[in-house]
């Protein structure tokens, strides 16, 4: 799954489906566009980018404005 912003090409946080059902679903971010998020070196902001950009987020199936992107799928036709 990949989350994208209008303004850049690229998906600025990339994750895994880790739980579905017909209401909603969850992703786990894996990793996220750093220069997207401006990332500080320093270390309070790494640990407040991990907690905050590399968490765990559901989303309802009702809300089309998520601008998700499905990268891969386990169905051969692609959707559930």
């Amino acid at each position: 799954m990949a989350k994208f912003h209008h303004s850049v090409g690229r998906p600025i946080q990339i994750g895994l489906v880790v739980f579905d059902n017909s209401d909603a679903f969850s992703v786990k971010w894996t990793s996220y566009n750093k220069f997207f998020f401006m990332e500080k070196e320093e270390d309070i902001f790494e640990e407040l980018n991990k907690t905050f950009l590399l968490s765990t987020v559901s989303f309802s199936r009702d809300d089309s404005r998520h601008n998700l992107s499905l990268l891969s799928s386990i169905y051969g036709d692609g959707y559930k």
